[in-house]
């Protein structure tokens, strides 16, 4: 169980299409008691976005408190949820308020919550029906005031099909519906997210680095990124640690990074709708950008190749990237 301070740090980084809707969901949901269904793959940021909504809501003053329906054992988690009673079970020795307690007046976060045993869904959905709460050895119910939150990283529809997940209960949360976008379908939020990332992380080591080279910008766009914004900043992070200064290079790159763009399947192939869908409203200069590091992580970063592909001649495309560093 974690309870999360409020902060003002946990905005969205990304500037996507994808990203500017689920904003405007946050922005209207937050000020509702509504309950807020996240899915999205491991790393997306499903608990930044529960964080989000409880941020801007009116209870943004109180506790929001984080349970992982996932990583905790199942015969103990009901505990977690609704806490217990001195006595209550072998190892029992005092009272202990559980995670909806200790969110009273604020927002209980469950994550994995298809993870939960059928035995607790049904609790579950009667805590959501009373707000009330009964727990483990106790006899009297309690009231409490808790906004709910939920997130999984699986297909809940499935689950409920499967019979792994109670279809009252499904129905009773899946409220507000958020997903929680890969961050290959991000577009250059990657890009942004990398570079906040090295300046975070290079003023806690104290170190001074230089943004990331336009070989380094191609190849971050080019790959298909399976843990998500999780796994990105575990990249800079490592390369914060283990070099000390300059612009990132694609020598600087964890080896485990290299392995994976070259065993990653080339992505289909995007119709020409799709393809504009992300440049329309964007800068012509950025659009010219993009293709070109595209092309440059598509030729291996080398320049003479990409400027073949772009029928350009190098020094050409040596003078553009010179010019981005200079800006």
């Amino acid at each position: 169980m974690t309870d999360v301070a409020p902060s003002l740090e946990t905005g969205f980084i990304g500037t996507s299409e994808p990203m500017r809707q689920i904003q405007t969901t946050i922005r209207a949901v937050a000020r509702s008691m509504a309950t807020v269904f996240i899915t999205g793959e491991s790393g997306t940021g499903k608990e930044l976005c529960a964080l989000a909504v409880h941020g801007q809501s009116p209870r943004g003053r109180g506790p929001f408190i984080a349970l992982n329906c996932g990583a905790i054992p199942q015969d103990l988690l009901e505990s977690e949820v609704f806490g217990h009673m001195k006595g209550s079970f072998t190892g029992a020795l005092s009272d202990k308020p559980g995670a909806a307690s200790a969110a009273d007046g604020g927002t209980l976060f469950l994550d994995e919550i298809c993870e939960m045993a059928p035995a607790l869904q049904t609790k579950l959905l009667r805590f959501l029906q009373t707000s009330t709460i009964v727990p483990v050895g106790a006899t009297r119910p309690r009231k409490v005031n808790v906004r709910i939150i939920c997130a999984t990283n699986r297909d809940p529809m499935e689950a409920v099909r499967s019979g792994q997940f109670r279809e009252d209960l499904f129905y009773r949360l899946f409220v507000v519906p958020i997903h929680m976008p890969p961050l290959r379908e991000r577009g250059t939020d990657v890009l942004e997210i990398a570079e906040a990332a090295l300046h975070r992380f290079a003023c806690e080591e104290q170190k001074i680095f230089q943004g990331l080279s336009p070989e380094v910008r191609a190849l971050f766009l080019s790959l298909r990124w399976p843990g998500n914004v999780r796994q990105l900043l575990n990249v800079i992070r490592n390369i914060v640690v283990l070099h000390d200064e300059g612009q990132v290079q694609l020598s600087m790159l964890p080896k485990s990074l290299h392995a994976s763009s070259l065993a990653e399947p080339a992505p289909a192939a995007p119709t020409a709708q799709m393809a504009l869908a992300g440049l329309i409203g964007r800068p012509l200069a950025e659009i010219e950008r993009m293709v070109i590091e595209a092309s440059l992580a598509q030729s291996g970063g080398s320049v003479p190749k990409a400027a073949r592909m772009l029928e350009l001649s190098p020094s050409t495309l040596y003078r553009k990237i010179e010019a981005w560093g200079k800006a």
